[in-house]
């Protein structure tokens, strides 16, 4: 995966803004048990899997995330069709 899906960079950007250090860990889960891990990098922010897992829908919402970065602060989000959440 050379670049994360749009909604998956909202959240790494909005990571950055709230003072979150690249690489980051994240990891996202779907009720469905869609799974997608990535180890995001630099400013251009492209994403190694680690793992991932897709049941034929792909993911249904909602997603849960977290967020985590090199210093160890973790950030967990919950995306809907219409909304982001940082809890």
């Amino acid at each position: 995966m050379k670049e994360p899906p749009a909604r998956f960079l909202e959240i790494f950007d909005a990571c950055v803004e709230q003072g979150m250090q690249v690489p980051f860990i994240a990891c996202f889960a779907s009720r469905n048990g869609s799974v997608l891990c990535v180890r995001v990098t630099g400013e251009e922010r492209a994403a190694d899997v680690l793992a991932e897992r897709f049941e034929p829908e792909g993911f249904t919402m909602p997603i849960t995330g977290m967020v985590l970065d090199q210093t160890g602060k973790v950030a967990q989000v919950t995306i809907t069709a219409e909304q982001m959440t940082f809890h």
